[in-house]
C-alpha cells in the first residue's frame, strides 16, 4: 500500500476515529498476554510492560472476588484513592493523588460520563453498573492532552464487556447484604442482575439489566429519619458489534434510573415532616469504530450523546399519613444536562521507530433548569491534539504531545503539552518519567448555578478561569524471575502536582452576600508509594504503602507552619484457591492514615490544625463453585465496623470544635449466588 499523503490523512481525520483504539487484534499479542492488555491512552492495545504510561489495572477476576455491588467497592482498596460519603445527595465522592474527584475524568470505553453533581462537581461513581465491567484501567497524572478537561488528576477508564470467546451465554446474579446489623424485606441491600450474550460469525451482542435496592440505614437514630438515605436503582446496558481482523464497530447503550428517598422526623405534635426525593436519570449512547488500513495506518472514530437529569421533589408527610406537595419556591427543581462528544484520530507509522497520532475532539454540553441563570446554558469545547511515539535507540520510548483548545465560554489554555519517557534497563527493569500540563474546566454548575431560599443564597460565577496544573511522575518497575512464582512485580512511584487558579466554593458570613465560586488559590500535592504483586497458580497477593502530602497555603505568610501535611496509606490483598474443591478465599485491606489540615478558626483570628482520624478497612470474601453452573459468594465487608470519622483540633481532648462525617454503615455480611450457562 502506498504511503498516504497529508490531504488524504486530513480527510480520514475528519471522518474517522477516537483516541481509544477499539480492539482490532494485534498479532504481536500472544494469548498469554491478553490478561494484561491496556488500551487507555494507547495507539493500539498493548501489554502493561510496553505502555509508556504507568497504568493500574483492576481485572475482571479481582472484581468478581470482591463481590462489589458498586464502583466504590472496587476502587476503595487502591493506593492514592480516598472515599467520602455525601449524606445530602446520597452520592460517593473520592479523591486521587490528593486531588478531588472533580479533577478525575471518569470514562466508559474512553467516552466521558456526563452529570457532575453537588457542590463538589463530581461524577457519582456509584451510578455505574458493575456487572457490565470487564476491567478498570487507572492512569494517575494529567491526561489532558488526550482526554481534555477534568483529567487533571488522571483518568479512570471503565472497559466494558463486549465480544466473548463463547457462542452464547446467560448469567443470573443475586446478592443479599446486611446494612450494619439491619436486614429484612425493607432493610439491607438487595441486588439482582440478568446478563446475556451471543456471537454469530462476526457479529456479537452483550446485554445486561439489573436492580439495586439499598433500604437505608437508621443506626442509632429514632423516628423516620435515616442516617443513610434509601436508594433504588435500575441499570441496563446493551452493546451490538461487528468485528473482523481489520474492522471493529459497535453501538452501546447505558441507562440509569435512580431514586433516593430522605424521610424526615416530625418537628412537633401534629406538624408535617418535610420529605425529599432525589430522582436521577441517565442515558448514554455510543457509536465507535476502528479500521486498520495497513500495518502502518489505522483510524478510529467515536460519537456519543449523554443525557443526565436530576430532580428534587419535596413533600409534606403528616402524622395521619396524608401527603401533600410543597409549592414553596426552590422546594422542587429539575436540572438537565446534555453532552455530545465527537472524537477522531489517525495512527500512522511511517517508520519502525516513529508513530504519530493527530486527532480532533469536540465536546458540546448544555444545561437547563430553574436553578440555571437565564435558562439554557451551553459550552462548546473544540480541540486538536497530536502525539508521537519515538524510539531513537533500542529500549527508549519517548511520547511528546500537545493539545490546542478553543472554548466558547471560559478562557481555555491555548496549548497543553505533555512529555512521557520509558526506558527498559533490562528484561526486569523499566523506568518511566513524565511531565504533563493539565487543566480542569469550570462546570456549568460553577458558572451558572443559582439557588436561593430561606437558608441558601448561592450563585455561579461566569467569570471563572480554568484550573491549571504542572505535574511530574516517575516510576521504577522491577520484575525478577523467582522459581515457583509465575509473576512478581514491584513498582516504586513518585508524583507531584502543582495546581494554579484553583476553583473553590466560598461560604459567605456577611448577610446579603451570596455564596459563590472563585479562582482563589494555588494547591500542591506530593506523594510516593511502592506496590508489589505476586501471582502463582493458586496464590495471588499484593502489598503496597505510600504517603501523600497536601500543601498548606498558610505557610506562605507564616513560615513556622508546616509547608505540607502528610497522610500515609497501606493496602493489601490476598487470594488463595483450592482448585480441586473449586474454593477461593480472598482478603482486601486498606489503612488510611490520619489526614491533617490547617484552617481558620470560626472567629477568623488564628489558625488551627485539624486532624481527621485514621481508619482500617477490610473485606473478606469466599467463592465456591458448584459444578460449572453455580457459584456461591459470601463474606463480610467493613470487618473493622467503621461508621464515622471524627475531625478535631490537634491537641483537643474534648468534643468542642469537632466534626463528625459519615464514612460507612458498619460491618455487613453478604451472600450471593451466580448461575452461569454458556456454550463454547
Amino acid at each position: 500500500m502506498k504511503k498516504l499523503t497529508l490531504p488524504v490523512l486530513s480527510l480520514i481525520l475528519l471522518i474517522t476515529g477516537p483516541i481509544e483504539f477499539l480492539y482490532a487484534q494485534d498479532d504481536s499479542l500472544s494469548t498469554k498476554d491478553l490478561s494484561e492488555i491496556v488500551v487507555t491512552g494507547q495507539y493500539k492495545p498493548q501489554s502493561l510492560k510496553q505502555s509508556v504510561y504507568q497504568v493500574k489495572v483492576v481485572p475482571s477476576e479481582v472484581i468478581r472476588k470482591m463481590a462489589a455491588t458498586n464502583l466504590q467497592g472496587i476502587l476503595q482498596n487502591q493506593l492514592n484513592v480516598r472515599m467520602s460519603h455525601d449524606v445530602a445527595t446520597g452520592g460517593q465522592n473520592f479523591s486521587m493523588a490528593g486531588l478531588a474527584g472533580q479533577s478525575v475524568k471518569i470514562l466508559i470505553d474512553g467516552v466521558p460520563l456526563v452529570g457532575r453533581q453537588g457542590f463538589n462537581n463530581e461524577i457519582n461513581i456509584n451510578q455505574v453498573d458493575v456487572h457490565s465491567i470487564d476491567r478498570i484501567e487507572i492512569v494517575e497524572g494529567p491526561m489532558s492532552v488526550i482526554y481534555g478537561a477534568d483529567a487533571l488528576a488522571g483518568v479512570v477508564n471503565i472497559i466494558t464487556k463486549k465480544q466473548s470467546r463463547h457462542k452464547y451465554g446467560i448469567s443470573v446474579n443475586l446478592q443479599e447484604e446486611t446494612v450494619g446489623s439491619e436486614y429484612g424485606t425493607d432493610k439491607g441491600v438487595h441486588n439482582q442482575n440478568l446478563s446475556a450474550f451471543f456471537n454469530h460469525k462476526n457479529f456479537y451482542f452483550n446485554g445486561n439489566i439489573g436492580r439495586n435496592s439499598f433500604e437505608g440505614w437508621k443506626g442509632d437514630t429514632t423516628g423516620r429519619e435515616l442516617i443513610w438515605h434509601a436508594k433504588r436503582q435500575f441499570l441496563g446496558s446493551a452493546v451490538v458489534g461487528y468485528k473482523t481482523r481489520k474492522l471493529h464497530a459497535y453501538y452501546r447503550f447505558d441507562g440509569l434510573d435512580e431514586l433516593i428517598t430522605n424521610p424526615a422526623n416530625f418537628p412537633g405534635p401534629g406538624e408535617p415532616a418535610l420529605d425529599r426525593e432525589y430522582i436521577s436519570n441517565r442515558t448514554m449512547h455510543q457509536l465507535q469504530a476502528s479500521y486498520v488500513f495497513s500495518y502502518n495506518t489505522d483510524v478510529n472514530f467515536a460519537a456519543s450523546h449523554s443525557r443526565f437529569s436530576r430532580q428534587v421533589y419535596s413533600s409534606l408527610y403528616y402524622p395521619d399519613g396524608d401527603v401533600r406537595s410543597v409549592t414553596t419556591p426552590g422546594a422542587n427543581s429539575m436540572s438537565t444536562f446534555n453532552g455530545i462528544n465527537l472524537r477522531a484520530s489517525v495512527q500512522y507509522r511511517p517508520y519502525k521507530w516513529l508513530s504519530f497520532q493527530p486527532g480532533a475532539d469536540i465536546n458540546l454540553e448544555d444545561g437547563d433548569g430553574e436553578r440555571m441563570k437565564q435558562g439554557v446554558q451551553k459550552i462548546g469545547d473544540y480541540a486538536f491534539f497530536v502525539t508521537a511515539e519515538i524510539s531513537p535507540i533500542k529500549n527508549l520510548n519517548i511520547k511528546p504531545g500537545v493539545r490546542m483548545i478553543e472554548n466558547s465560554v471560559y478562557d481555555a489554555p491555548p496549548a497543553i503539552p505533555s512529555l512521557h519517557f520509558k526506558y527498559t534497563l533490562s528484561d526486569r527493569f523499566d523506568i518511566r518519567a513524565a511531565y504533563a500540563r493539565g487543566f480542569r474546566a469550570p462546570s456549568l454548575r460553577e458558572l451558572y448555578y443559582s439557588f436561593t431560599d430561606a437558608s441558601h443564597d448561592i450563585v455561579g460565577n461566569p467569570n471563572l478561569k480554568a484550573e491549571h496544573s504542572d505535574s511530574y511522575n516517575a516510576s521504577l518497575s522491577y520484575s525478577p524471575k523467582i522459581n515457583g512464582i509465575k509473576k512478581f512485580t514491584t513498582t516504586l512511584n513518585a508524583f507531584t502536582n502543582n495546581v494554579t487558579d484553583r476553583i473553590e466554593y466560598l461560604f459567605s458570613n456577611t448577610l446579603g452576600t451570596p455564596t459563590t465560586y472563585m479562582n482563589v488559590s494555588d494547591f500542591r500535592t506530593r506523594g510516593v508509594n511502592i506496590e508489589s504483586t505476586l501471582t502463582n497458580e493458586k496464590l495471588s497477593a499484593g502489598l503496597g504503602g505510600g504517603v501523600v502530602g497536601y500543601y498548606n497555603v498558610y505557610n506562605e505568610n507564616d513560615k513556622s507552619l508546616a509547608k505540607y501535611t502528610w497522610s500515609p496509606e497501606i493496602n493489601a490483598r490476598f487470594s488463595y484457591a483450592i482448585t480441586k474443591l473449586g474454593f477461593t478465599a480472598n482478603a482486601f485491606y486498606k489503612f488510611t492514615g490520619q489526614l491533617p489540615r490547617y484552617e481558620s478558626s470560626l472567629a477568623g483570628e488564628n489558625l488551627v490544625l485539624l486532624k481527621t482520624q485514621a481508619y482500617h478497612w477490610a473485606d473478606v470474601t469466599f467463592n465456591k463453585n458448584f459444578g460449572k453452573l453455580l457459584v456461591l459468594n459470601c463474606g463480610v465487608k467493613n470487618l473493622f465496623d467503621v461508621t464515622t470519622l471524627k475531625t478535631s483540633e490537634s491537641g483537643s481532648s474534648h468534643g468542642a470544635g469537632s466534626d463528625i462525617s459519615q464514612l460507612a454503615y458498619g460491618r455487613s455480611f453478604f451472600a450471593g449466588l451466580s448461575f452461569n450457562l454458556s456454550k463454547k
